[in-house]
Formats: C-alpha cells, structure tokens, sequence
C-alpha cells in the first residue's frame, strides 16, 4: 500500500524542519506541527518556528495557533490533527515531542479530565511535597511527576494504569516513519550554533513583546528555552554573554534527552544521520 502520513522524529537543531519541507514537496503533501512550543504565535524565533521563506510556498499546519496565555496540550492538538486531515493529504507531520508522537501514532490514554481545582493545588504544591504523595514515581521531570499526582487525586488511580488502557491511533492510512538522529558532536554543534542564530535574529526583542504581553509568565509559551535567561537579561541580572551560554547549554541537555528517547521509543522505517533528502528513501509512495 502506499504511504499517505509521513513522520519525522528527532531531536531539537536536528534538521527536521528543512527534511519536511523536501518531503513534503516530493508527495505534495502539507506539513503538519507536531511541536508542543512551536503551536504558539509568540517567539517564533526561539521556538524555531519556520519562517515564510523557510515554509517556500508548501502548506503548514499547526504552528502558532495558539496565544501566549493559553496552555497547549496533546489532546487539544490531536482536535486539530483532526481538522487538518479532513481538508488535506498526504500529510507530513514533523516534531520532536515525544508526547504528541506517540499520541499520533499509538492513540492517547483515556485520562479522564483534571478538575480545576486539584490542577490547581497540585500545580501550586512545593516539589517535594509532590514527590512524597505521588505513587507513579517513574518521572524525573517535575511536570511528569504533577501531572502523575493530578490524575491519582482526580482518578483514584495511577497515570500508569490508564496508560496500559487501550487507545486508538489516530492515523489509520500507511505511515512511513523517520528518524534523524546526528551524531552527539554535530547536533551539539548545531545547538549552540542556532542559538547564535536566534539571537540575531531577533530574539531578545520578541522576548520583550512577550513580557509587555504576558508579564505575569501564565502561558505555555515560556517553557521555551532562551526565555527565561533572555527575561534576565531584560531585568539585568545576567549578561546577554551568560544567557547565551546558559541557553546553549541547556538546548543540549534537551537534545540529548530527546535522542535518548528517540533511540528507544520511536520505531523509525528510516534512520538518518543527517536531514539530507533524497526520492529513494521513499517507500511505496507514487511522487508523479
């Protein structure tokens, strides 16, 4: 059968965004986000977010669809997913989320909804307080963990359980799956390079239409990484040179805990070092 989905996993500064647009092109497909940080409409820049020259007149879906107030979630973007697919195929979904990945390609868990009330406490909990009530200790991410207390409290049971439940994929048509996975050098290289790229792009000043926008930091949006050490450089308390470093360093630590999640969790058709693309890699796929 013919592949209609496309999937391109990998981590940050990777080169996925580039692949897509090739790919997509190749099949004439849309490309779809599958980025939890780049559905905001602000800082395009430090979420990565492709350009309009860098989009070169192909379909993108999903990016900057949501304000800095709102929160994102897998859920509200697997709507969306939705809503794309019934106007538009073949689709090209790129992203680093885990989340939003294994949602797409292996159905969400039957989470019942949080009420706002024990978001809320949990949310406001000291960490530590977090550790000692959750019983699903198998996160070392502080979200992970509120979110596992969240569902226990809500639910009576554990983010475990309901993640052996059975779900539904969403894409049911042949998908072909990639990986690009550089080698740690190169993709540290990258990191450190974007960020330099970022900054002068622009960076700073979107940061600081951010903050006018949302000084309260309410939104989803300020998880991305440059936006808290670029807020310090705003407020003076560090050096535009020590936020560079900071950010770098931490785009690597990401990338790093993307590919080690990659490595064992994503099933790639095709595994490349670099994002160069080429018709061959294609499976199945009718291009004329």
């Amino acid at each position: 059968m013919k592949a209609k989905m496309f999937v391109i996993a990998g981590p940050t500064a990777s080169g996925k965004s580039a692949f897509s647009l090739r790919l997509a092109k190749a099949v004439g497909g849309v490309v779809i986000n599958a980025d939890s940080l780049q559905v905001y409409e602000d800082v395009p820049i430090l979420t990565a977010r492709p350009t309009p020259a860098e989009q070169d007149g192909v379909p993108h879906e999903l990016y900057g669809f949501l304000d800095a107030f709102q929160k994102s979630s897998v859920a509200l973007w697997l709507e969306k997913v939705k809503e794309v697919l019934s106007k538009t195929q073949p689709a090209v979904f790129v992203g680093g989320t885990g989340l939003y990945l294994n949602a797409l390609l292996n159905g969400l868990s039957p989470v019942p909804d949080i009420p706002p009330d024990i978001r809320r406490t949990v949310r406001e909990m000291p960490l530590e307080e977090v550790r000692q009530k959750v019983q699903d200790r198998r996160f070392a991410d502080p979200q992970r963990l509120r979110r596992a207390l969240e569902v226990e409290q809500a639910t009576g049971k554990t983010l475990a359980y309901w993640q052996t439940q059975p779900t539904h994929p969403l894409l049911t048509e042949p998908v072909q799956r990639f990986l690009i996975l550089p080698s740690r050098e190169k993709l540290y290289a990258q990191c450190n390079y974007r960020f330099t790229q970022m900054m002068a792009a622009g960076a700073l000043m979107q940061v600081a239409e951010l903050l006018k926008k949302n000084p309260e930091k309410s939104g989803g949006v300020f998880q991305a990484i440059g936006v808290s050490e670029l807020s310090q450089v705003l407020a003076g308390t560090l050096s535009e040179a020590e936020a560079i470093a900071h950010a770098q360093q931490m785009t690597r630590n990401y990338a790093k805990r993307q590919a080690t999640w990659f490595r064992h969790q994503f099933r790639a058709d095709t595994v490349l070092e670099s994002p160069d693309f080429s018709l061959s890699l294609l499976k199945d796929v009718d291009t004329m």
